[in-house]
């Protein structure tokens, strides 16, 4: 596997994550802009926490944590010319940085991928919103 980090966006980055973003077949509801100016606008909110998904020197893509109704959430876009398990080492990244929980994600009912890198890293089902899957990665026990 290629080595996969999280950068924090910078202004030489940003074009590069954006492509990316356009690039990918996510179905993560939060993590689909239908212009630039949209992506520029989600970066600005002070509620986002955006990284970027590096591979090797590249960047393959977006992970992020944002304030939703007063839930915390994660989300990913990643592109498909990434590694096939980029997207779990990232969300694994992710987790890790945000570690309140529960955390939560949002993908659509049919990205079976998302969802089998979700279970993967111990999120479970927490409910139905419209067609898309809310999932929850709950406290652990110490």
């Amino acid at each position: 596997m290629p080595h996969i980090e999280l950068r924090d966006l910078a202004p030489d980055t940003t074009d590069a994550a954006f492509e990316a973003v356009r690039s990918s077949s996510s179905a993560w509801s939060r993590a689909r802009f239908d212009d630039r100016a949209a992506f520029d606008a989600w970066l600005a909110d002070d509620a986002v926490s955006a990284h970027a998904i590096v591979q090797d020197d590249g960047v393959v893509g977006v992970a992020a944590a944002m304030d939703v109704d007063g839930d915390r959430e994660v989300l990913l876009a990643v592109s498909p010319d990434a590694d096939p398990e980029a997207p779990t080492e990232a969300l694994r990244m992710i987790t890790v940085h945000e570690a309140e929980r529960p955390l939560y994600a949002c993908v659509a009912s049919d990205d079976e991928p998302s969802h089998d890198v979700l279970a993967r890293l111990g999120f479970v089902e927490h409910g139905r919103d419209g067609a898309d899957v809310v999932y929850v990665l709950p406290p652990t026990l110490e």
